[in-house]
């Protein structure tokens, strides 16, 4: 997801190289990162506690809250101060793309399924437009008033809180980009591989397709006969091996 060592790598890589040329975008990558370290943290949290107890999600809904935050914050740099600017980034290009699926990634997982009180519009929506009306207003973390600190509603189908549909789309558009300008083996296209196969699995429920996802990707990772780099192949063969795992999960 965010969190993965392969993005964050060629996302501070890319910081440090624009940053002679453009400082706005190194900035915004910069940033970006550090969303992705501290989410990445925060999430493990987030899976332990829903293990441990899946029932008292009220004890665990600041958490939540918190990440979900994080994700709008790293979507709306993505989509407002990085995207625009990367046409001339092959690699950079198909990283945002696929970190802006990775964020719409988590709302599905978190706000979906367990946010019905932190009035957190799409992305896109009028918190994007002050946004960008103001580039450089500081970014307010959401209240944690404990009168939001109640269970959600069950059973809520509101569409506001819908982003499967918009975070499946952003993979199919991820996908497609890693698929023309990568090579099989380059371990960005494979990270995008690995984490829209696990999102068909886990959010979909599209079990064919996520073993699909994954066993195509393998074939064309050992297919490809790109020259890569010591670090690039190892980067290459652990996300190979993910993605093994990810083509032998059950379901239906």
């Amino acid at each position: 997801m965010v969190g993965s060592e392969v993005d964050q790598k060629y996302l501070g890589n890319y910081a440090k190289v624009v940053g002679t040329h453009n400082e706005s975008l190194s900035a915004a990558l910069f940033k970006v990162l550090g969303l992705s370290t501290v989410l990445s943290k925060k999430l493990v949290r987030a899976r332990k506690q829903r293990k441990l107890d899946p029932t008292r999600t009220t004890k665990s809904l600041d958490l939540y809250r918190h990440i979900i935050w994080m994700a709008r914050e790293g979507y709306i740099l993505l989509d407002v101060y990085v995207l625009p600017f990367v046409l001339n980034f092959v690699e950079l290009k198909v990283l945002a793309l696929k970190l802006k699926a990775s964020f719409l990634h988590i709302f599905v997982l978190f706000d979906h399924t367990y946010q019905t009180k932190t009035n957190f519009s799409l992305p896109g929506g009028p918190f994007q437009q002050q946004q960008q009306q103001s580039p450089t207003a500081p970014m307010q973390q959401p209240d944690t008033g404990d009168a939001d600190d109640e269970p959600p509603a069950k059973g809520r189908a509101d569409s506001f809180y819908n982003y499967i549909n918009i975070a499946s789309q952003a993979f199919v558009t991820a996908d497609d980009y890693a698929n023309r300008l990568l090579s099989g083996s380059h371990p960005l296209r494979l990270s995008v591989k690995l984490e829209y196969s696990a999102f068909a699995h886990d959010c979909m429920k599209e079990y064919s397709l996520s073993r699909s996802i994954a066993r195509k990707a393998i074939d064309d990772a050992f297919a490809s006969m790109e020259a890569m780099t010591d670090e690039s192949f190892e980067d290459a063969m652990d996300l190979v091996s993910s993605l093994g795992v990810m083509a032998r999960r059950g379901g239906n």
